[in-house]
């Protein structure tokens, strides 16, 4: 009998899957599914999604003073005028 007519490979082949199903079933998810909660995946599940900013980053652009200000989180952090970047 040639080796790949061995009556012993579908005898491995039906206990791995029968050990990959006990697997699974002992320490695979509980509960309700996560397609029925509406979360796409574990890791979305688990994470925080961080809190936006106060305010967000902008620049300013001042026609009448010829200036461009930024700002960061609200707060005016530069100020770009003719005689160049003050603080």
């Amino acid at each position: 009998m040639s080796r790949t007519a061995s009556p012993t490979i579908p005898f491995f082949a039906a206990a791995a899957g029968c050990a990959a199903i006990a697997l699974f079933l002992t320490f695979g998810p509980t509960g309700p599914s996560r397609a029925a909660a509406g979360i796409s995946s574990r890791a979305a599940a688990t994470y925080v999604k961080p809190t936006p900013a106060i305010q967000p980053t902008r620049i300013e652009v001042d026609s009448e003073a010829h200036s461009i200000r930024f700002y960061i989180d609200g707060k005016q952090v530069a100020l770009l005028d003719a005689a160049g970047f003050k603080k």
